[in-house]
């Protein structure tokens, strides 16, 4: 059972016309007092802040802190309670008894009354809006937001329960067509881009928080694109935010991995015909692909909901990359609040997201100094950046590392044997809610803008070209 708290909004004028049904509340009471034994039901329904008169609400109060202590509640004891006592108060609950004949209907009279404050709370909402609008201009997108979805998250809430038999056979249904994909030899989820990590992991699956982390140099935002490439390959719209790059350094980023143009002439405009005519094609295969940018640097989650939410209702969000946690506008009004705490709000709204659009999202993160210290360089969990709170919102946690970045001239490859670093990367997959954990090694270029299977021979050397 849920208590809630009492919502009051700014009036910039007297708000008239309001959405009000005085004898409907006063049925509500009256029936719970002839007939209390409905009450657990009708707190399901009916918060406080429905009884729009005081009186109303103090006695639905009072009844409901009787109900959690286990008190008996009729017309004698509610009198007796202190907050009650009074004689023109007692003479009110009898009436509130000869409202009504007996508690018949009241389930459909609590609905009535949940609606009436679900369009009270529309109501003021709107007059509040209005106030911001004007004197709050930066922040009334976030409070609009926030405020609109409790109001639709209060309207829905009777329909969150789903018998077991239903959530049995939906999952039955889920794993049969894991099976067949299993047999026809495809990805489970949205591919990767990378066999051995669709294989681990099944290929990003709607719901999943992903956090990808890394050092700095690491290739974070060039796996990034990566993964957008391959859902978006497989017909998936995705969704690209990044605080820290320009659309035009990702599109050029993507021209170049497309295209197999040095990299270098490309920053320098060194492109001769071929290269050109690469380009076009790269840009042909590219610009039909559903695959749309964002570069606002003062991002913030809410203004990330709002826009995926907006284009899922058209159907044309099927999965979010996030560049990176730490750059979003994640700055509280809250003098007491930390870094920590804006960070661990940040990721938890992340993960929320995935789950209210039923798509993966994939959070880019950076690692603490402390893995720069350490002789292994290995990432682990506790490397993650400024919060906790990051582990524990992740479904899946990868780390990238580049051992060539520090200086190792080979590594330990598993069923490759020792390998050189040079062109070699390296995701461990440190945290995986739905499935193994482990290491896949890819190789890229030197340009970072191919990435590729380890046993892949796609990717040709760019010896010549710094990352781009």
């Amino acid at each position: 059972m849920k208590r809630g708290k009492q919502i009051s909004y700014n009036r910039p004028a007297p708000v008239e016309g309001l959405p009000e049904s005085p004898e409907l509340e006063k049925a509500v009471l009256g029936a719970l007092i002839l007939d209390s034994y409905q009450l657990s039901d009708v707190a399901e329904i009916v918060e406080i802040q429905a009884f729009s008169d005081v009186n109303n609400g103090k006695i639905y109060s009072t009844m409901l802190s009787m109900l959690e202590r286990g008190d008996k509640i009729d017309l004698y004891t509610l009198a007796d309670r202190p907050e009650l006592k009074g004689r023109e108060m007692t003479r009110y609950l009898v009436e509130l008894t000869n409202a009504v004949g007996s508690g018949v209907n009241i389930l459909d009279h609590a609905r009535q009354l949940a609606n009436t404050e679900i369009r009270r709370r529309l109501c003021l909402f709107g007059h509040e809006l209005a106030a911001r609008a004007v004197s709050d201009p930066d922040g009334v997108v976030d409070w609009a937001t926030s405020e609109i979805t409790a109001i639709a998250d209060r309207a829905v809430r009777s329909n969150d329960i789903t018998p077991l038999w239903d959530v049995v056979r939906a999952t039955l249904d889920d794993l049969e067509r894991r099976q067949q994909a299993r047999q026809a030899g495809e990805c489970i989820g949205i591919p990767t881009g990378l066999q051995r990590l669709d294989a681990l992991t099944g290929g990003w699956r709607g719901g999943q928080l992903i956090v990808l982390a890394g050092r700095p140099r690491m290739g974070k935002s060039a796996t990034m694109l990566h993964f957008a490439r391959a859902a978006a390959i497989a017909g998936v719209p995705v969704y690209v935010y990044s605080a820290e790059m320009r659309n035009t350094q990702l599109a050029g980023r993507m021209l170049v991995g497309g295209s197999g143009v040095n990299s270098g002439s490309f920053r320098t405009g060194d492109i001769d015909a071929d290269s050109w005519h690469e380009l076009e094609r790269a840009a042909a295969d590219l610009s039909a692909m559903p695959v749309y940018l964002n570069d606002r640097a003062n991002i913030t989650m809410g203004d990330i909901r709002s826009q995926c939410k907006a284009m899922a209702r058209r159907g044309r969000c099927g999965m979010v990359i996030i560049d990176y946690l730490q750059l979003l506008d994640t700055a509280s009004r809250n003098t007491n609040s930390t870094r920590e705490r804006e960070i661990a709000a940040a990721s938890r709204a992340a993960k929320l997201l995935a789950k209210e659009l039923d798509v993966p999202v994939i959070l880019l993160s950076q690692l603490s100094r402390k893995i720069e210290e350490r002789t292994d360089k290995t990432p682990m969990l506790s490397d993650l950046r400024e919060s906790g709170a990051i582990e524990q919102d992740a479904d899946m946690v990868l780390f990238l590392d580049r051992p060539a970045v520090y200086g190792r001239a080979e590594i330990d490859a598993g069923r490759y044997g020792t390998i050189p670093a040079e062109g070699v990367g390296l995701l461990h997959i440190a945290k995986n809610r739905e499935g193994a954990t482990g290491c896949v090694i890819f190789r890229h270029n030197e340009s970072l803008t191919r990435i590729a299977d380890y046993d892949s021979p796609d990717v040709e050397p760019d010896r010549e070209a710094e990352p781009f």
